[in-house]
């Protein structure tokens, strides 16, 4: 028996291998975006497909399958539909970010992390001497990975501000301010604004959820807890003014915000509001606030 087993072998059809072009597995995906939306909360499937099939309006068609796991795979029928998707980013639906990325020859959009998302970042108080392309990639690579440098710094009355699109790891908390020395005695702090930013939390910092449902609940006494975040963080893009302008008429914008934390007095958050025709951004606890189901735009943070 045993020099039977030993005479073993593979025939040699189970050896050859099938032959198939590389050219047929790389456009397997060619035209294809996976994407998770980055909330705990259920999401229904029909309502997303329907919701960003309409609101991005592909010129040559998509076709969104749910792949389990709140990840979807949106595919593509032209690369102008899908570079006008990835240039709009960050999107959402029902006010939860929605992570995509391209997918590339020989990944499987089942293992991919999805962790990453492009914002643009407005950089305050600044000296305009520092206003330049080399300090903007240093302050790029510190909020996460830098892409692109607003060449064009707007003017907001006395205000002006630095502009640049970064990629952001969702896993790690929001940047807030950078300490900046100029020569050996001058000291500034550059502080941080995320155009377009949606739920975050006030305690961790990190997207996708509130304090309400923030893991240092778990593990830190309530009374320790420190908010350390607050919706100074978010900032007025150059989309918005231009809307706003046209909908409510010259407005009275109030730019800056202490940066200490929230203050928690009756479980109230701090609201930031826009003088003149009054504008809402942020919220508190009894203020309602008017849900978008899905967009490139700003989002107000629901009541926590």
């Amino acid at each position: 028996m045993e020099e039977e087993l030993a005479n073993l072998s593979l025939l040699d059809d189970e050896k050859e291998a099938f032959q198939e072009e590389v050219g047929a597995v790389d456009c397997t995906y060619q035209f294809c975006l996976v994407g998770r939306c980055l909330t705990d909360s259920a999401v229904h499937f029909p309502s997303l497909r329907n919701t960003m099939a309409d609101l991005w309006h592909s010129i040559g068609g998509i076709c969104i399958t749910d792949l389990g796991e709140k990840r979807y795979l949106f595919q593509f029928f032209h690369e102008v539909d899908i570079d006008r998707v990835l240039a709009g980013t960050p999107w959402f639906f029902n006010n939860h970010l929605l992570i995509l990325q391209r997918i590339l020859n020989g990944e499987n959009p089942a293992a991919l992390e999805l962790n990453l998302i492009e914002f643009w970042i407005q950089v305050h108080e600044l000296p305009s001497g520092l206003m330049t392309e080399s300090i903007a990639k240093q302050f790029g690579d510190f909020c996460g990975k830098f892409t692109e440098y607003d060449t064009f710094i707007p003017f907001l009355g006395l205000k002006k501000y630095m502009r640049i699109r970064v990629c952001l790891d969702v896993s790690a908390s929001l940047k807030r301010k950078k300490k900046v020395q100029i020569g050996k005695s001058m000291i500034v702090y550059a502080r941080f604004k995320y155009e377009k930013l949606s739920l975050f939390c006030f305690i961790c910092g990190k997207l996708g959820h509130g304090e309400s449902y923030c893991p240092f609940q778990l593990r830190v006494e309530p009374s320790k807890i420190i908010f350390s975040w607050d919706l100074s963080l978010r900032a007025v893009g150059k989309e918005d003014l231009v809307i706003d302008r046209l909908v409510n008429g010259p407005v009275d914008l109030v730019l800056e915000e202490e940066n200490d934390p929230i203050d928690m007095l009756e479980g109230k958050k701090r609201q930031r509001i826009v003088e003149g025709p009054r504008v809402l951004l942020g919220s508190s606890a009894g203020t309602g606030s008017i849900d978008v189901s899905a967009s490139s735009g700003d989002q107000s943070s629901r009541a926590q």
